[in-house]
């Protein structure tokens, strides 16, 4: 498994610039602890042959995969404008958290206004934020999903650490093809929910605590194939895929991180580049 995430100090100003303070209501009638939102590291996989198809068997081409550039926009929250998209080599990829919107939904209860039942989907992304979700390394995990998907296909590849094919140091590598990549979205989100429990103390009561609701991972990747060395663009392409967790129309979760909804969304995005008709005509094309 590829870990790829941390929690820093340098991530406190981030923490502190997102408005932060915020409170809500809960069916006691008291009030959620003002606090800042936490920092929630994923691990993400690249999960191969999860794309199911007929794929043909293509002429043996050297690959070079480019470094990716993250061309991600910057999250949106309701207090304190945005968060970048990534700081010092860690992506930002959204947020655990309310929306203003909605408000709290409480789940598995009887009480009138919560649901009996956990509800797919996200109807309006949250903007108000208890968690941050964060991952390092984002660019190397793409690239090492592109070497992985072309070279289960039977292409030799080999990584380079440049963006673009006109970069002077590329031309010395040996090829047929450079793969270049954007990555123009690579999100996650999920909205929080609370679980009515019951506390028999000296006065039975019940408590509300806070639980993953609905969550959902989108990639969205421009692919760019390159004849090598004259630099040509032979193929442009997108590759996209969302995943929710629940699914939509059921309650019941499949994943237990979210880094496993990313982790799907991730693989199916990039397992469906070869699987593209007219990228398959390029590459059967001598």
């Amino acid at each position: 498994m590829r870990a790829t995430g941390r929690t820093i100090g340098k991530w406190q100003w981030v923490i502190w610039a997102v408005g932060l303070i915020f409170s809500v209501g809960c069916g006691s009638g008291s009030l959620l602890r003002m606090q800042p939102p936490r920092i929630i590291p994923v691990w993400v996989n690249f999960l191969p042959d999860l794309v199911k198809g007929n794929r043909p068997s293509f002429p043996s081409f050297h690959m070079l995969v480019l470094r990716p550039v993250d061309k991600r926009e910057a999250y949106p929250v309701k207090v304190g404008g945005i968060l970048p998209a990534s700081q010092d080599n860690t992506a930002i990829l959204g947020i655990l958290g309310l929306n203003s919107k909605e408000g709290v939904v409480r789940v598995n209860s009887q009480q009138l206004g919560a649901q009996h039942h956990m509800k797919a989907g996200i109807p309006q992304n949250p903007d108000m934020p208890r968690g941050i979700f964060t991952l390092t390394d984002l660019q190397h995990l793409i690239q090492d999903a592109l070497e992985d998907h072309f070279r289960k296909a039977g292409f030799p590849v080999q990584k380079v650490n440049f963006t673009a094919p006109d970069e002077a140091s590329v031309a010395s590598e040996p090829a047929h093809y450079v793969v270049g990549c954007a990555i123009e979205e690579f999100s996650l989100v999920s909205l929080l929910r609370y679980n009515e429990v019951w506390v028999w103390s000296l006065r039975p009561h019940f408590i509300d605590m806070p639980i993953r609701g609905p969550t959902r991972a989108n990639v969205a990747l421009a692919v760019t194939f390159y004849r090598w060395p004259s630099g040509e663009v032979v193929w442009e392409g997108k590759v996209t895929d969302s995943v929710d967790d629940p699914p939509q129309g059921e309650s019941e979760f499949l994943y237990g991180t979210p880094g496993e909804v990313m982790s799907m969304a991730l693989s199916r995005a990039v397992g469906s580049i070869l699987m593209t008709q007219s990228l398959q005509d390029v590459l059967l094309t001598r």
